[in-house]
């Protein structure tokens, strides 16, 4: 098995981070993955999961064994962390850089939505319409 895509969206709040969507070998989809973060500030990844008629969440997909959790995870938070390394890329200021252009689509996305920036302008903006 091998994750060949891994896409990150960020939350916006709370201890949820963000939101992942992984694609196991070009052929196999799996969304709503979450980066959650615990107590002590440690990040981990919790499978899709849904509500059942008692209110307990049950898992939608999961893996079989501890190898494949581990690699699933270990993707998700090394791109999780590159997206908001991105953060450090300053968002204007002259002409563009040569690493953002030499980023991926994705990557410029990602920077741009975990752009704190990015979430209050959205919010001025509808404040100054009402």
């Amino acid at each position: 098995m091998e994750i060949t895509e891994v896409r990150i969206s960020p939350a916006k709040g709370g201890k949820v981070k963000a939101f992942a969507s992984i694609v196991i070998d070009d052929c196999f989809i799996v969304n709503d993955l979450r980066v959650t973060e615990a107590r002590e500030g440690q990040l981990f990844v919790t499978m899709p999961a849904r509500k059942i008629r008692s209110g307990q969440l049950r898992d939608i997909a999961h893996p079989l064994n501890t190898e494949t959790r581990r690699v699933i995870e270990e993707r998700i938070l090394e791109e999780y962390r590159t997206a908001v390394e991105n953060l450090a890329i300053p968002a204007g200021g002259g002409g563009r850089s040569k690493k953002r252009e030499s980023q991926r689509p994705m990557e410029r996305i990602a920077a741009r939505l975990f752009s704190e920036d990015f979430w209050t302008m959205e919010v001025r903006d509808h404040n100054d319409r009402t």
